[in-house]
């Protein structure tokens, strides 16, 4: 038996003393980078999700109006001003784009960033919406 192994049993300690402040110490900052990723997905999820919503609405003015140039604009103004009033800062540097594609289809695209925990770290979010342009056809 060592010197140190006869000390330890005469006190009544084992060789374990201070593990747990160790483990705590190593843990503590993998924790919290668990939690910042986490965190940083859930933003950027939500970005995402404004950006849908407000795709489908300039989709949706762009398609009752007829797929006109001055509906096209209309779209992207609403768009913009849409992301706004429902992302409370959620998608920033908002950019709204409202385009005709043949046969008759209409395609809103909305890209952006999500909030950020820490500046640049958040990816850039996209979401795109195509739909038929509406056109009233009287019974016949």
């Amino acid at each position: 038996m060592t010197w140190l192994n006869r000390r330890l049993r005469r006190t009544g300690r084992d060789g374990d003393a201070g593990a747990s402040s160790i483990e705590l110490v190593l843990y503590t900052p993998m924790l919290m980078i668990v939690i910042f990723l986490i965190v940083q997905f859930a933003m950027s999820w939500f970005g995402s999700e404004v950006a849908g919503a407000t795709a489908r609405e300039a989709a949706r003015v762009a398609r009752t109006g007829g797929g006109t140039p001055a509906s096209l604009v209309a779209a992207e103004k609403r768009g913009e001003s849409y992301a706004a009033a429902i992302g409370n800062d959620a998608l920033r540097d908002v950019t709204v784009s409202v385009v005709v594609i043949p046969g008759d289809r209409v395609r809103a695209t909305v890209s952006g960033r999500s909030q950020e925990i820490v500046g640049g770290f958040a990816p850039r979010v996209s979401q795109s919406v195509e739909g038929p342009i509406e056109q009233f056809r009287p019974d016949e």
